[in-house]
């Protein structure tokens, strides 16, 4: 490894000037040097500034952010004082950034082979009739099967880990020199997250690139990184070796993280199941999904054998217990959350309510009270916030919508959710985009509880969360539980998480279950290889 600082931070101060006119900073003073052929790990809880320092290695801030002292430098050049055609030159180029939020990534409107092209052509000196197979071989890399139906789909067709896939990808087809990575396995399941580790670690040592990898799981860290940068309400607390931040912490903030940080435990000591009765709330039977619909011939020749998401899916779901659905990325766990809520509705099968009464498929047929007690939060917070509403207008809404609420009470209701989610009452007035991604989640869960929801489809709720406040997220949702009696559906690819939340387990391989039953039973002695599989996966918080 070459001792050359390719990506340098000295002194950087970046702050945002509040309404009385005064420069409030979210970065300090930091110092941050990553040399070629090394990965720096950027740890620390949500709104601690991490996100923000990964990108001003780029020269990015986001709106209303403005550098206030000290620079940035990538290969020798401050990225702050750059043209805008030579920044354009080096980010996706010599620069990647694989986004916390693969969406940010993709164009919506475009397939995703089409994309890649235009990558490739942009950045590569590669001739035209060969981008295809190039495209094809780097979604091969980041582990997608069937890459030649990926390359025809378009983003919202695919999973969030199948798009995080392809925003890896992306990011490698330009053959940088340096990648900043923002939570870049957020969405993937335990087996692809390693895969897709160590092609990172590996290709790093092979091209000799530099990665500045921002992670709130520590696991993540531990796999890839060879320094950790610890950083505390915008300013560096700890930099050293990822062995002696991992496993030998100096600083009591550190400590504080790993302690925080969810391991699979012993079945003995897991937690008693807290299902509150034997109600049942919520059925599927034989239900089966795709994400393509019969067209105006298929269904005039009865041609409605489409190829199915997932198949044959029976479960029985009782009031106040958590479902959790665990499996690989594409496996269907989120395609059965969007057909409960309405957004797909069923080729086959069915979906019931208690006592047997149907829920119709689509959510525009709906009631406001079906709309009521079924409440979805997603696993990209951007999609269920409007970046033009502030927080307040955003927790305003249902309380409006469901209990006619006003004037100070929906005030005052607004501030008691936000502080259930150990947001301050000064949040009301933020936009989701003055908000980090930990914080613009917890805003979202916060939305979803203020209708009162009788069944929560958490979609990866925590996946986007620093270890601490994940922990205070699944003791909210275990206090509501008791307490409400409140029914979730619970997807995660953190098994840990799972663990300490579920009451039943559902495994789901390419769509099908290959095994359910209670948690302590599946954790304890799984019976299928692939459930096996998933266990032996699982990243524990020290050096890989």
């Amino acid at each position: 490894m070459a001792d050359d600082g390719i990506i340098e931070v000295k002194n950087l101060s970046v702050g945002f000037t509040t309404r009385a006119g005064e420069t409030f900073n979210v970065l300090k003073n930091v110092d941050l040097t990553v040399c070629r052929g090394e990965t720096m790990g950027i740890v620390g809880e949500s709104g601690s500034g991490k996100s923000t320092l990964a990108l001003a290695t780029m020269g990015f801030l986001k709106p209303g952010l403005r550098k206030t002292g000290g620079d940035a430098r990538f290969a020798g050049e401050d990225m702050f004082a750059m043209s805008s055609s030579r920044l354009e030159d080096i980010r996706g180029g010599e620069l990647g950034l694989i986004p916390q939020n693969s969406g940010q990534a993709l164009t919506p409107t475009m397939r995703i082979g089409a994309q890649l092209c235009e990558s490739l052509a942009l950045h590569c000196n590669i001739e035209k009739h060969a981008c295809a197979p190039r495209a094809e071989d780097l979604l091969s890399q980041v582990r997608l099967r069937d890459v030649k139906s990926i390359m025809g789909r378009f983003p919202h067709e695919l999973s969030g880990g199948q798009q995080q896939r392809v925003a890896i990808a992306m990011a490698l087809a330009g053959e940088p020199e340096a990648l900043v990575l923002d939570e870049p396995t957020t969405g993937l399941d335990v087996t692809t997250q390693i895969h897709i580790l160590d092609l990172l670690r590996d290709l790093a040592a092979e091209r000799n690139m530099a990665m500045v990898m921002v992670s709130h799981d520590l696991g993540v860290i531990g796999r890839c990184c060879q320094k950790v940068t610890v950083m505390l309400s915008g300013e560096v607390v700890q930099s050293a070796p990822a062995q002696q931040v991992l496993c030998q912490p100096e600083h009591p903030y550190s400590r504080k993280l790993l302690d925080a940080t969810p391991r699979i435990k012993p079945v003995a000591k897991m937690p008693a199941p807290v299902c509150d009765g034997e109600k049942e709330v919520l059925r599927l039977q034989d239900l089966a999904l795709s994400y393509r619909q019969p067209g105006f011939w298929e269904r005039s020749f009865g041609k409605t054998d489409l190829p199915l998401t997932v198949d044959g899916v029976n479960v029985s779901l009782k009031q106040g217990e958590t479902l959790g659905l665990v499996g690989e990325s594409g496996s269907g766990k989120s395609t059965i959350l969007k057909a409960i809520a309405g957004m797909l509705p069923p080729q086959n099968g069915s979906i019931t309510l208690a006592e047997g009464a149907a829920l119709p498929e689509r959510i525009d047929q709906r009631s406001p009270t079906e709309l009521r007690r079924i409440q979805l939060i997603f696993q990209n917070a951007d999609q269920a916030l409007n970046p033009r509403h502030t927080a307040l207008q955003i927790l305003t809404q249902p309380l409006q919508l469901y209990f006619g609420m006003k004037g100070n009470d929906l005030r005052d209701r607004a501030v008691e959710l936000l502080d259930r989610m150990r947001l301050s009452a000064d949040y009301l007035d933020r936009f989701p985009g003055q908000m980090s991604g930990g914080e613009k989640q917890r805003l979202a869960i916060a939305r979803a509880f203020a209708a009162e929801p009788e069944i929560v489809l958490c979609d990866e709720v925590t996946s986007a969360l620093d270890v601490s406040v994940q922990a205070s997220v699944m003791e909210l949702l275990q206090d509501l539980k008791r307490e409400k009696k409140t029914t979730y559906v619970f997807v995660s690819h953190d098994l840990a998480v799972v663990q300490e939340l579920a009451d039943h387990i559902v495994v789901l391989k390419q769509g099908r279950v290959c095994e359910q039953g209670t948690a302590k039973a599946i954790y304890g002695n799984p019976q299928d290889d692939y459930t096996k599989k998933l266990f032996e996966a699982v990243l524990e918080p020290e050096p890989g």
